[in-house]
């Protein structure tokens, strides 16, 4: 099969806002550069505002370029109802 484009997805969650968007590039390099520079810009406490974040890559066949990654923020976990 073969390739041609490959598909950043991209999520955040800022102030509880989700944000999604899928970014085409022609090249898996391209991608992976904005996998990380995504991640680098918004997770492990880069923005404070945001507590969530997940990118993955697909290839124009459906299947993952790149291992899909999920940061979140447990700082803040939400509250758990506990039975007594």
């Amino acid at each position: 099969m073969r390739v041609e484009n490959y598909f950043l997805m991209q999520v955040k969650r800022t102030n509880g806002a989700i944000e999604k968007g899928v970014v085409v590039k022609g090249t898996l390099d391209d991608a992976q550069q904005s996998f990380h520079a995504y991640l680098g810009a918004y997770a492990f406490g880069h923005d404070s505002k945001t507590d969530y974040v997940q990118v993955a890559i697909k290839d124009s066949n459906g299947v993952d370029a790149v291992s899909p990654v999920v940061w979140r923020n447990d700082a803040d976990p939400e509250p758990v109802e506990v039975e007594e």
